[in-house]
Protein backbone atom coordinates (compact mmCIF):
# COMPACT_ATOMS: atom_id res chain seq x y z
CA UNK A 1 0.00 0.00 0.00
CA UNK A 2 1.37 3.38 -0.86
CA UNK A 3 2.24 6.00 2.17
CA UNK A 4 -0.56 8.28 0.78
CA UNK A 5 -3.38 5.34 0.47
CA UNK A 6 -1.90 4.22 4.13
CA UNK A 7 -2.27 7.47 5.69
CA UNK A 8 -5.92 7.84 4.33
CA UNK A 9 -6.99 4.49 5.25
CA UNK A 10 -5.74 4.70 8.70
CA UNK A 11 -7.18 8.25 9.35
CA UNK A 12 -10.96 6.74 8.18
CA UNK A 13 -10.67 4.53 10.42
CA UNK A 14 -8.93 6.25 13.32
CA UNK A 15 -12.83 7.96 12.59
CA UNK A 16 -15.00 5.18 12.63
CA UNK A 17 -12.94 3.83 15.84
CA UNK A 18 -14.02 7.25 17.73
CA UNK A 19 -17.51 6.91 16.31
CA UNK A 20 -17.70 3.34 17.68
CA UNK A 21 -15.98 4.74 21.07
CA UNK A 22 -18.69 7.26 21.39
CA UNK A 23 -21.44 4.71 20.68
CA UNK A 24 -20.13 2.31 23.73
CA UNK A 25 -19.55 5.83 26.03
CA UNK A 26 -23.29 6.75 25.07
CA UNK A 27 -24.47 2.83 26.33
CA UNK A 28 -22.30 2.95 29.24
CA UNK A 29 -24.14 6.31 30.54
CA UNK A 30 -27.63 4.96 29.11
CA UNK A 31 -28.15 2.40 32.38
CA UNK A 32 -31.18 2.65 33.92
CA UNK A 33 -31.44 -0.38 36.61
CA UNK A 34 -31.69 2.47 38.66
CA UNK A 35 -34.82 3.07 38.01
CA UNK A 36 -36.46 -0.01 38.77
CA UNK A 37 -37.44 -0.16 42.86
CA UNK A 38 -37.47 -3.45 44.17
CA UNK A 39 -34.87 -4.82 41.10
CA UNK A 40 -35.69 -8.77 40.44
CA UNK A 41 -38.44 -9.45 42.95
CA UNK A 42 -40.25 -6.87 41.62
CA UNK A 43 -40.06 -7.58 38.15
CA UNK A 44 -38.18 -11.19 38.03
CA UNK A 45 -37.08 -12.62 34.75
CA UNK A 46 -37.31 -9.27 33.07
CA UNK A 47 -35.35 -7.75 34.81
CA UNK A 48 -32.72 -10.09 34.97
CA UNK A 49 -33.05 -9.46 31.09
CA UNK A 50 -32.35 -6.21 31.42
CA UNK A 51 -29.61 -6.29 33.62
CA UNK A 52 -27.79 -8.59 31.96
CA UNK A 53 -27.84 -6.90 28.37
CA UNK A 54 -27.58 -3.70 30.67
CA UNK A 55 -24.19 -4.96 32.19
CA UNK A 56 -22.57 -6.35 29.16
CA UNK A 57 -22.77 -2.88 26.97
CA UNK A 58 -22.53 -0.92 29.83
CA UNK A 59 -20.35 -2.26 32.46
CA UNK A 60 -18.25 -4.43 30.80
CA UNK A 61 -17.34 -3.75 26.90
CA UNK A 62 -18.37 0.10 26.81
CA UNK A 63 -15.45 0.29 29.76
CA UNK A 64 -13.07 0.50 27.31
CA UNK A 65 -14.50 3.32 25.37
CA UNK A 66 -12.55 6.11 27.22
CA UNK A 67 -9.73 3.51 27.47
CA UNK A 68 -9.96 3.90 23.76
CA UNK A 69 -9.82 7.60 23.51
CA UNK A 70 -6.71 7.81 25.54
CA UNK A 71 -4.96 5.45 23.68
CA UNK A 72 -5.92 7.08 20.36
CA UNK A 73 -4.92 10.68 21.84
CA UNK A 74 -1.55 8.98 22.66
CA UNK A 75 -0.90 7.30 19.23
CA UNK A 76 -1.63 10.58 17.43
CA UNK A 77 0.21 13.02 19.29
CA UNK A 78 3.54 10.38 18.96
CA UNK A 79 2.34 9.77 14.96
CA UNK A 80 2.31 13.38 14.48
CA UNK A 81 6.03 13.70 15.55
CA UNK A 82 7.05 10.55 13.28
CA UNK A 83 9.29 9.51 15.59
CA UNK A 84 11.82 12.54 15.90
CA UNK A 85 13.15 14.14 18.73
CA UNK A 86 10.45 16.79 20.10
CA UNK A 87 11.75 20.58 20.23
CA UNK A 88 10.61 23.45 22.26
CA UNK A 89 8.66 24.83 18.88
CA UNK A 90 6.87 21.52 18.29
CA UNK A 91 5.50 21.69 22.28
CA UNK A 92 4.74 25.75 22.06
CA UNK A 93 2.24 23.97 18.64
CA UNK A 94 0.94 21.39 20.33
CA UNK A 95 -0.06 23.02 23.47
CA UNK A 96 -1.40 26.13 21.27
CA UNK A 97 -3.48 23.94 19.42
CA UNK A 98 -4.62 22.05 22.68
CA UNK A 99 -5.78 25.18 24.31
CA UNK A 100 -8.36 25.54 21.83
CA UNK A 101 -9.26 21.91 21.21
CA UNK A 102 -9.57 20.65 24.91
CA UNK A 103 -9.41 23.84 27.38
CA UNK A 104 -12.01 26.33 25.81
CA UNK A 105 -14.65 23.86 24.77
CA UNK A 106 -13.83 21.88 28.49
CA UNK A 107 -14.47 25.39 30.31
CA UNK A 108 -17.60 26.44 27.74
CA UNK A 109 -19.18 23.22 27.96
CA UNK A 110 -18.97 23.38 32.25
CA UNK A 111 -20.23 26.65 31.84
CA UNK A 112 -23.17 25.86 29.75
CA UNK A 113 -24.08 22.60 32.18
CA UNK A 114 -23.47 25.15 35.29
CA UNK A 115 -26.18 27.55 34.03
CA UNK A 116 -28.78 24.76 33.01
CA UNK A 117 -28.20 22.89 36.52
CA UNK A 118 -28.75 26.41 38.01
CA UNK A 119 -31.91 26.90 35.66
CA UNK A 120 -33.56 24.08 37.15
CA UNK A 121 -32.40 24.98 40.72
CA UNK A 122 -29.72 21.49 40.83
CA UNK A 123 -26.93 23.92 41.16
CA UNK A 124 -26.57 27.08 43.81
CA UNK A 125 -25.72 30.56 42.61
CA UNK A 126 -22.15 30.88 44.00
CA UNK A 127 -18.18 31.87 43.39
CA UNK A 128 -17.48 28.45 44.95
CA UNK A 129 -20.11 26.21 42.46
CA UNK A 130 -19.23 28.52 39.66
CA UNK A 131 -15.27 27.48 40.08
CA UNK A 132 -16.55 24.03 41.01
CA UNK A 133 -18.35 23.89 37.75
CA UNK A 134 -15.95 25.26 36.02
CA UNK A 135 -12.66 23.05 37.13
CA UNK A 136 -14.02 20.17 38.36
CA UNK A 137 -16.96 19.56 36.05
CA UNK A 138 -19.23 18.86 39.04
CA UNK A 139 -22.09 19.68 36.45
CA UNK A 140 -21.04 17.34 33.83
CA UNK A 141 -19.19 14.24 35.42
CA UNK A 142 -18.39 12.86 31.77
CA UNK A 143 -16.54 15.28 31.52
CA UNK A 144 -13.37 14.39 33.79
CA UNK A 145 -12.40 12.71 30.65
CA UNK A 146 -11.75 16.32 28.88
CA UNK A 147 -9.90 17.07 32.18
CA UNK A 148 -7.58 14.15 32.25
CA UNK A 149 -7.01 14.61 28.68
CA UNK A 150 -5.85 18.35 29.40
CA UNK A 151 -3.44 17.07 32.32
CA UNK A 152 -1.41 14.58 29.74
CA UNK A 153 -1.25 16.81 27.27
CA UNK A 154 0.49 18.90 29.37
CA UNK A 155 2.71 15.99 30.37
CA UNK A 156 2.62 14.53 26.89
CA UNK A 157 6.06 16.20 25.32
CA UNK A 158 8.16 14.52 28.45
CA UNK A 159 6.64 11.51 28.34
CA UNK A 160 7.23 11.43 24.71
CA UNK A 161 10.85 12.56 24.57
CA UNK A 162 12.07 9.63 27.27
CA UNK A 163 10.11 7.14 24.78
CA UNK A 164 11.40 8.15 22.04
CA UNK A 165 15.32 8.66 23.26
CA UNK A 166 14.96 4.52 23.46
CA UNK A 167 14.08 1.47 22.35
CA UNK A 168 11.13 -0.04 22.26
CA UNK A 169 12.32 -2.89 24.98
CA UNK A 170 12.96 0.29 27.60
CA UNK A 171 9.81 1.72 26.34
CA UNK A 172 7.67 -1.11 27.13
CA UNK A 173 9.64 -1.81 30.17
CA UNK A 174 8.56 2.14 31.64
CA UNK A 175 4.52 1.27 30.21
CA UNK A 176 4.79 -1.62 32.53
CA UNK A 177 6.08 0.37 35.65
CA UNK A 178 3.27 2.75 34.64
CA UNK A 179 0.82 -0.16 34.81
CA UNK A 180 1.87 -1.44 38.30
CA UNK A 181 1.35 1.96 39.27
CA UNK A 182 -2.01 2.27 37.98
CA UNK A 183 -2.81 -1.36 39.46
CA UNK A 184 -2.08 0.12 42.88
CA UNK A 185 -3.14 3.39 42.65
CA UNK A 186 -5.30 2.34 46.05
CA UNK A 187 -2.60 3.04 48.17
CA UNK A 188 -0.70 5.92 46.17
CA UNK A 189 -1.22 8.74 48.96
CA UNK A 190 -1.28 11.95 46.13
CA UNK A 191 -2.60 11.68 42.17
CA UNK A 192 -1.53 13.91 40.32
CA UNK A 193 -2.87 12.34 36.86
CA UNK A 194 -5.24 9.18 36.83
CA UNK A 195 -2.48 6.88 36.39
CA UNK A 196 -4.67 4.00 34.43
CA UNK A 197 -5.35 7.24 31.93
CA UNK A 198 -1.70 7.76 31.37
CA UNK A 199 -0.89 3.94 31.17
CA UNK A 200 -3.07 3.90 28.46
CA UNK A 201 -1.97 7.12 26.91
CA UNK A 202 1.31 5.24 27.35
CA UNK A 203 0.34 2.48 25.25
CA UNK A 204 -0.97 4.76 22.54
CA UNK A 205 2.76 6.64 22.14
CA UNK A 206 4.43 3.62 22.02
CA UNK A 207 2.41 1.62 19.73
CA UNK A 208 2.48 4.73 17.54
CA UNK A 209 6.65 4.51 18.40
CA UNK A 210 7.84 1.22 17.55
CA UNK A 211 4.42 -1.15 16.41
CA UNK A 212 3.01 1.51 13.65
CA UNK A 213 4.19 -1.25 11.28
CA UNK A 214 1.26 -3.88 13.10
CA UNK A 215 -1.19 -1.10 14.06
CA UNK A 216 -1.48 0.76 10.67
CA UNK A 217 -0.85 -2.55 8.13
CA UNK A 218 -3.84 -3.94 6.30
CA UNK A 219 -2.15 -7.74 6.95
CA UNK A 220 -5.60 -9.94 7.58
CA UNK A 221 -3.43 -12.42 9.49
CA UNK A 222 -1.96 -10.38 11.70
CA UNK A 223 -5.17 -8.71 12.60
CA UNK A 224 -7.05 -11.45 12.74
CA UNK A 225 -4.65 -13.34 15.49
CA UNK A 226 -4.34 -10.07 17.19
CA UNK A 227 -8.03 -9.74 17.13
CA UNK A 228 -8.29 -13.49 18.60
CA UNK A 229 -5.29 -12.81 21.02
CA UNK A 230 -6.74 -9.88 22.51
CA UNK A 231 -10.64 -11.49 22.73
CA UNK A 232 -8.61 -14.43 25.15
CA UNK A 233 -6.97 -11.54 26.97
CA UNK A 234 -10.40 -10.09 27.60
CA UNK A 235 -12.00 -13.25 28.60
CA UNK A 236 -9.32 -13.97 30.49
CA UNK A 237 -8.92 -11.01 32.56
CA UNK A 238 -12.87 -11.35 33.00
CA UNK A 239 -12.30 -14.62 35.07
CA UNK A 240 -9.09 -13.51 36.95
CA UNK A 241 -10.89 -11.22 38.97
CA UNK A 242 -13.09 -14.62 40.18
CA UNK A 243 -10.44 -16.37 41.60
CA UNK A 244 -7.46 -15.32 44.08
CA UNK A 245 -5.32 -13.74 44.87
CA UNK A 246 -7.12 -10.87 42.09
CA UNK A 247 -10.34 -11.28 43.78
CA UNK A 248 -8.81 -10.92 47.36
CA UNK A 249 -6.30 -7.96 46.69
CA UNK A 250 -7.26 -4.23 45.14
CA UNK A 251 -3.90 -3.94 43.07
CA UNK A 252 -4.37 -7.95 41.10
CA UNK A 253 -8.46 -6.90 40.68
CA UNK A 254 -7.41 -3.60 39.28
CA UNK A 255 -4.72 -4.57 37.03
CA UNK A 256 -7.03 -7.14 36.00
CA UNK A 257 -9.10 -4.33 35.09
CA UNK A 258 -6.70 -2.41 33.02
CA UNK A 259 -5.37 -5.50 31.30
CA UNK A 260 -8.90 -6.06 30.09
CA UNK A 261 -9.59 -2.98 28.89
CA UNK A 262 -6.76 -2.54 27.43
CA UNK A 263 -6.83 -5.85 25.22
CA UNK A 264 -10.33 -4.71 24.21
CA UNK A 265 -8.97 -1.72 22.60
CA UNK A 266 -6.80 -3.00 20.97
CA UNK A 267 -8.91 -5.89 19.92
CA UNK A 268 -11.54 -3.41 18.72
CA UNK A 269 -9.34 -1.88 16.39
CA UNK A 270 -7.69 -5.54 15.23
CA UNK A 271 -11.43 -6.64 14.67
CA UNK A 272 -12.16 -3.54 12.16
CA UNK A 273 -9.08 -3.71 10.27
CA UNK A 274 -9.59 -7.50 9.74
CA UNK A 275 -13.24 -6.89 8.79
CA UNK A 276 -11.95 -4.33 6.63
CA UNK A 277 -14.46 -1.65 8.74
CA UNK A 278 -13.60 1.72 8.68
CA UNK A 279 -11.32 1.96 5.67
CA UNK A 280 -13.78 4.18 3.64
CA UNK A 281 -15.10 7.68 3.76
CA UNK A 282 -16.42 8.19 7.73
CA UNK A 283 -20.53 8.81 7.97
CA UNK A 284 -20.54 12.97 8.13
CA UNK A 285 -22.36 12.46 11.50
CA UNK A 286 -18.79 10.60 12.74
CA UNK A 287 -16.66 13.73 12.70
CA UNK A 288 -18.86 15.24 14.99
CA UNK A 289 -17.83 12.63 17.53
CA UNK A 290 -16.59 15.54 20.00
CA UNK A 291 -20.02 17.21 19.82
CA UNK A 292 -21.73 13.51 20.75
CA UNK A 293 -19.81 13.26 23.49
CA UNK A 294 -20.22 16.95 24.77
CA UNK A 295 -23.92 16.81 24.66
CA UNK A 296 -25.06 13.54 25.39
CA UNK A 297 -25.29 13.53 28.87
CA UNK A 298 -27.59 16.41 28.92
CA UNK A 299 -29.68 14.29 25.95
CA UNK A 300 -29.83 10.83 28.46
CA UNK A 301 -30.89 13.09 31.23
CA UNK A 302 -33.22 14.75 29.54
CA UNK A 303 -34.91 11.86 27.86
CA UNK A 304 -34.85 9.84 31.49
CA UNK A 305 -37.23 12.49 32.72
CA UNK A 306 -39.86 10.74 30.52
CA UNK A 307 -39.60 7.15 30.35
CA UNK A 308 -42.09 5.06 32.27
CA UNK A 309 -41.01 2.05 35.15
CA UNK A 310 -41.18 -0.70 33.42
CA UNK A 311 -38.80 -3.33 31.81
CA UNK A 312 -39.67 -2.80 28.23
CA UNK A 313 -39.40 1.05 28.08
CA UNK A 314 -36.31 0.78 29.94
CA UNK A 315 -34.57 -1.83 27.81
CA UNK A 316 -36.14 -0.16 24.31
CA UNK A 317 -34.44 3.61 25.68
CA UNK A 318 -31.34 1.46 26.31
CA UNK A 319 -31.40 -0.06 22.83
CA UNK A 320 -32.06 3.37 21.00
CA UNK A 321 -30.13 5.71 23.47
CA UNK A 322 -27.35 6.07 21.18
CA UNK A 323 -29.64 6.30 17.90
CA UNK A 324 -31.59 9.14 19.94
CA UNK A 325 -28.27 11.11 21.59
CA UNK A 326 -26.39 10.94 18.17
CA UNK A 327 -29.32 11.95 15.61
CA UNK A 328 -29.81 15.24 18.08
CA UNK A 329 -26.63 15.91 18.66
CA UNK A 330 -25.87 15.55 14.88
CA UNK A 331 -28.98 17.47 13.81
CA UNK A 332 -28.06 20.68 16.56
CA UNK A 333 -24.69 20.08 14.89
CA UNK A 334 -25.98 20.68 11.54
CA UNK A 335 -28.12 23.54 12.55
CA UNK A 336 -25.38 25.92 14.55
CA UNK A 337 -22.52 25.18 11.66
CA UNK A 338 -25.10 26.35 8.92
CA UNK A 339 -26.31 29.66 11.21
CA UNK A 340 -23.60 29.40 13.81
CA UNK A 341 -20.45 28.41 12.61
CA UNK A 342 -18.25 30.14 14.96
CA UNK A 343 -19.63 29.08 18.02
CA UNK A 344 -19.61 25.67 16.53
CA UNK A 345 -16.61 25.71 15.98
CA UNK A 346 -15.29 26.98 19.38
CA UNK A 347 -17.68 24.40 20.95
CA UNK A 348 -16.10 21.28 18.98
CA UNK A 349 -12.88 22.71 19.69
CA UNK A 350 -12.10 22.82 16.11
CA UNK A 351 -13.21 19.24 14.83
Amino acid sequence: MSGDKRQGSFENRAVWFGAVLTVLVIAVHSVNLHMLEGGSQAFGAAFSVLSYIERFFGEELGQIAVPGFFFMSGYLFSRGLSGRRITVTDIKGKWGRRIFSLVIPYLLWNLIYYVIYLAFGEAELSAGALFDALINHSCDPVFWYMKELIILSVLAPFLYAVFCDGKAKSALFITAMIFIVASNYQTLTFHAVNEDALFYYSCGMVGALFFDDVLESEGEDIHRNMTLVCLLLFIGAEGLRLIPPFSTSAAFFTGAVILQRIAGVLGLWAFMVWQRIGGEEPRPWMRTAFFIYATHYGIIRAVSLFLPENVPALLLSFLLMPAICISLAYGASVVMRRFLPGVYRILSGGR
